[in-house]
């Protein structure tokens, strides 16, 4: 059997990742990238807790962070109970850093055959040299949107029809690798950022599981280099107060809405599907 090792952070979403994959797929371990190494303070623990109120797991492998009951049941609406916490038989490693000496010891005496990382820190290439194939899936359509924020610059281009997801080889290049499989997204008019990247995770979980159908079988996975000049790649330090109240402000005044109406861009962009 192959070797399969996820490389995430807590987060809902994430986790939702990982427990879909490995129902298909097993994953032998999960590395998670957490800076109090799955502890919650007393009042993350509270606000968990009154948030999952009757559901939440009893001794859950991986404790994510929820704010509030609103956000439970928006994750229970499009990922189902596959957020609440990952299977048993995945081994788990926390880590403060992605990169940190340990992991890359860590994947050096396990020798993966295919590292799967989503919404981590930026992976070092001496973490991503650790295996013959490393996947990265990603909230944005390269290389139209690489980088940070992809929906949020995709909903201040007023360009609706060109969020999604992509999954790419792990580079040195920021979301810069090889394509395997992209899906579009399109928001409903109700959705606001939070949905959309909720929505994003569960499209691409499901797309990655169909390439791996392949993989485990032998069969030859195509990758397509991408064109950096089709798009743009944005950094968090392009990223502000007054661009976060622009989205606030979308999401408030039924912003979505209106430019699902009369989009800034009409096409919808070519994209490398399965």
């Amino acid at each position: 059997m192959k070797k399969i090792i996820a490389l995430i952070k807590p987060n809902a979403p994430l986790i939702y990742f990982v427990d879909q994959i490995n129902r298909k797929h097993s994953i032998h371990t999960v590395i998670i990238e957490d800076k109090n190494l799955g502890r919650l303070s007393l009042l993350n623990k509270i606000k968990r807790s009154v948030a999952l109120d009757s559901r939440a797991p009893v001794n859950p492998q991986v404790l994510a962070k929820i704010k509030s009951r609103e956000l439970a049941e928006l994750y229970t609406t499009i990922f189902g109970e596959g957020w609440l916490d990952i299977d048993a038989s995945m081994k788990i490693l926390y880590c403060k850093n992605i990169s940190d000496p340990e992991v890359e010891e860590f994947l050096g005496r396990e020798k993966p055959d295919l590292l799967l990382d989503h919404g981590t820190s930026i992976v070092k290439n001496r973490i991503i040299e650790n295996a013959p194939l490393a996947l990265n899936l990603y909230w944005g359509l390269s290389p139209y949107y690489r980088g940070t924020h992809c929906t949020e610059w995709a909903l201040i281009n007023w360009d609706p029809r060109n969020i999604g997801v992509t999954i790419h080889r792990l580079a040195k290049k920021i979301d810069g690798g090889d394509v395997l499989c992209q899906a579009q997204v399109e928001p409903e008019p109700h959705d606001t950022v939070e949905s959309i990247n909720m929505k994003l995770s569960r499209e691409g979980t499901r797309i990655l599981i169909q390439a791996l159908a392949l993989w485990v079988n032998d069969q030859k996975l195509q990758y397509f280099k991408q064109d950096h000049s089709a798009g743009y790649l944005t950094l968090n330090r392009q990223w502000s107060r007054e661009l976060r109240q622009v989205i606030k402000n979308i999401e408030a005044d039924r912003g979505i809405a209106r430019m699902l109406d009369k989009p800034a861009r009409r096409e919808y962009l070519p994209i490398v599907e399965i």
